[in-house]
């Protein structure tokens, strides 16, 4: 009967853990969250996908693949920084199946706070993805990607409503046709 209730207990905490109340007022300020300012969190002792264990190590794995990744988009090395769009996701994706709301102040250890964006991160990754996509002519599959793009970003907005994520979700509309939005 204890483990019964102790099964139950823990089922309704996790009930009220998920439930993510709309962020309202006014927009976090780019200046205080963007993209930059989370690679500069994260800059430092590379964490390669061997080391990472816990779910910080996912985050700063997916953030510094990101990171890469930007730098080769930039440079139009377009078949690489896909390489690492899908690598940076793949971590974002195993962080978002255990925790999986953005924060503005994450607390990472006592008295540490970090931008913590997985699913802001992940959409920007939809949108440059999309973008080479494009570039290559595969329509279809930048769509593809692009909504997905707009399906992150929006579950961003719910827990932080940050100016990033609605110029980001501004562009991926702007990407996607008038029956897609």
């Amino acid at each position: 009967m204890g483990a019964l209730l102790l099964i139950f207990a823990l089922l309704a905490l996790q009930g009220c853990a998920s439930t993510i109340p709309p962020a309202s007022g006014s927009p976090i300020p780019l200046k205080e969250a963007n993209l930059e300012a989370v690679f500069e969190q994260n800059e430092g002792l590379e964490v390669t996908p061997e080391d990472a264990k816990e779910l910080r190590d996912f985050y700063r794995l997916g953030v510094q693949r990101k990171a890469k990744a930007e730098k080769l988009f930039q440079g139009k090395i377009y078949p690489e920084a896909m390489k690492l769009y899908h690598s940076s996701n793949e971590s974002f994706s195993t962080i978002l199946r255990h925790l999986d709301q953005d924060s503005a102040e994450y607390t990472l250890f006592e008295d540490t706070h970090i931008l913590f964006f997985p699913n802001l991160l992940l959409a920007d990754n939809e949108l440059k993805m999309g973008l080479i996509l494009q570039a290559r002519g595969e329509e279809g599959s930048a769509q593809r990607c692009w909504k997905r793009g707009l399906a992150s970003v929006q579950k961003s907005l719910q827990a932080e409503r940050t100016e990033w994520g609605l110029s980001l979700k501004e562009k991926l509309i702007s990407l996607l046709p008038s029956k897609n939005k």
